[in-house]
């Protein structure tokens, strides 16, 4: 059975108290410890001085470049959250998947909203960090994720959701939120 099948399957089932926590207390754990301290702090502490990577930018450059990119993370990140939550029925996470395919804001500007904010908030904090070795991490980071989500996640949701998934696919960019324009009729 192939990953994104197992991952079908998992979403489908309806979570239990157990399944409930861990998808509640897993991705704390993974975004406020795991990927900081992977991304982030052994770069920035141990990397760069065994590099000896100069730094990159002027603190206002800094400041306004990393604090936009943080920000523009943070809220794509709430806002996917929220939408899986109140109109998917569920979570980001498989263990708690949504029931019901989201298609509106912001997943109606782009089919990764949330992986968006991620990789947006990991750049924004690298370039706060001014760490060259954060950004090549970041990147690297952003690639995986990337693909993960294009080889295994669609394709479990392409067994979940079917045809309805495959328009959405088929009408919404892939990562790059474009607006939508409503077009009126004359």
């Amino acid at each position: 059975m192939k990953l994104a099948d197992k991952l079908a399957e998992t979403s489908n089932r309806p979570p239990s108290t157990k399944r409930r926590i861990l998808a509640k207390v897993l991705p704390v754990f993974v975004y406020t410890l795991f990927f900081p301290a992977l991304l982030f702090i052994i770069p920035k502490l141990y990397l760069d001085r065994w590099l000896q990577l100069p730094t990159f930018l002027t603190p206002d450059v800094r400041g306004l470049l990393g604090g936009s990119l943080f920000t523009i993370g943070l809220i794509f990140i709430v806002w996917s959250i929220r939408a899986q939550r109140e109109l998917g029925k569920g979570t980001p996470m498989p263990l708690m998947a949504t029931q019901n395919l989201v298609v509106q804001k912001p997943y109606l500007y782009c089919r990764n909203p949330i992986f968006f904010g991620v990789i947006n908030l990991f750049f924004g904090i690298s370039i706060l960090f001014n760490s060259i070795s954060s950004l090549v991490m970041v990147l690297i980071f952003s690639v995986i994720i990337l693909l993960y989500t294009k080889l295994i996640e669609e394709k479990e949701l392409e067994t979940r959701f079917g045809d309805e998934y495959l328009t959405y696919k088929n009408r919404t960019p892939f990562f790059i939120p474009i607006p939508k324009i409503s077009r009126r009729k004359k």
